[in-house]
């Protein structure tokens, strides 16, 4: 009887340790598949992100700079100081894009950052964007935060230009905007929407006064497209006793007849309220600009291009007043450039640039005050993944 007894609780406590370890086994099968879940979880979440690093370094030789006394390149948005070699851009961008909602974030250093930012926007100058917004409809999108202004085809990060630097129109087009956007998505060949915000830049400081902003685009063909984007508001500061409104207008075209050839244009108009010279001061100002850009691309990883740029802010509301002749006006120049690009990968560039800027006969505004041309050879190279 003893040894029946015994048998049987041996046979118990075998039976209760095989039933401990399943529960442990499965305990653990458990937490591997909450594990295996949540890498899921995550991994779904990650496609939808994507994420980049540019890096861009320069050299801007000067020609013929002995009488210049300053190492900063006047209407420089990039590229800025010569005879050195120079960081332009390191930057780090992420991005997610989702059915109902989408966001950007663009932190940038280098000298192009630093050079349109004022001491009191210190804070803003290494960040390029950060926006995040929502699907509001099949169509639109809403969106909040820190913009890249959509006026001007030229940006200072030299990746996405055909030349690295920018014209002095470029120099002085409206800077990026806080606030709020709406995008219409009407059709593959047409879409634009609006924004209201603050905007900052070198021409029109930060102030208290909210502007509007438009942005159009139409593609009527796949190798054609017009682009037409503007910025309404007082430039005025917080306590002016005036207004100074402003209507910049900004039109754009680009044509790609064949594979390796590509045209661009682009006009810009502005006019301001109160900012005549004297004695005329309540009257409207205006300003043109312009650039025209021809590219050839050949053996797939050549390019040649060729740009011709022109200024013209008689008034200088935009530029500051200058002496053309002994007579006091607005900044009046246009130039050339001329550049070659090999692209040894697609993420990567080489390029080489020779610019020529020269102002109104007898106004000396280059190499610190002693000439009245620029002359520079430019060299890039950086990557962009």
């Amino acid at each position: 009887m003893e040894n029946t007894f015994l048998r049987f609780r041996t046979i118990f406590m075998v039976m209760a340790l095989l039933m401990a370890i399943q529960a442990c086994l499965n305990a653990q099968n458990k937490i591997d598949s909450l594990t295996d879940e949540l890498k899921t979880e995550i991994f779904t979440k990650l496609k939808h992100f994507t994420f980049g690093f540019y890096v861009d370094a320069y050299y801007n030789g000067t020609i013929n700079s002995r009488s210049d006394t300053s190492n900063v390149v006047p209407f420089a948005s990039n590229c800025p100081v010569q005879n050195q070699i120079r960081m332009n851009v390191a930057a780090i961008e992420i991005g997610y894009t989702a059915d109902k909602v989408r966001g950007a974030l663009a932190l940038q250093f280098g000298d192009a950052p630093n050079l349109l930012a004022l001491p009191e926007s210190q804070f803003i100058k290494n960040l390029r964007q950060a926006n995040f917004g929502f699907h509001v409809s099949k169509k639109l999108w809403l969106d909040f935060g820190y913009f890249i202004n959509p006026v001007g085809l030229e940006s200072t990060w030299p990746v996405l230009n055909d030349l690295s630097t920018v014209s002095i129109g470029g120099y002085y087009e409206p800077g990026s905007v806080l606030g709020v956007k709406l995008t219409w998505n009407a059709s593959d060949k047409f879409w634009g929407g609006i924004m209201f915000g603050n905007p900052y830049s070198l021409a029109y400081q930060k102030n208290t006064h909210i502007a509007a902003l438009v942005f159009v685009y139409y593609q009527p063909i796949p190798r054609l497209t017009f682009s037409y984007n503007n910025v309404f508001g007082n430039q005025a500061l917080k306590n002016a006793q005036i207004n100074n409104d402003i209507l910049y207008n900004n039109f754009i075209i680009q044509y790609n007849p064949i594979d390796p050839v590509f045209f661009t244009g682009q006009l810009d108009f502005a006019a301001q309220t109160n900012s005549r010279m004297p004695p005329d001061t309540n009257k409207i100002a205006t300003m043109f600009s312009g650039l025209i850009e021809a590219k050839y691309v050949f053996l797939s990883k050549f390019a040649i291009v060729g740009r011709y740029e022109f200024f013209n802010d008689y008034d200088g509301f935009l530029s500051g007043l200058y002496f053309y002749n002994n007579k006091r006006r607005g900044l009046l120049t246009q130039g050339f450039s001329a550049g070659f690009e090999f692209k040894p990968m697609k993420i990567g560039y080489i390029r080489l640039e020779y610019r020529h800027l020269y102002a109104d006969s007898g106004n000396n505004i280059f190499l610190s005050g002693n000439s009245d041309q620029l002359q520079s050879v430019v060299f890039t190279t950086g990557v962009r993944f």
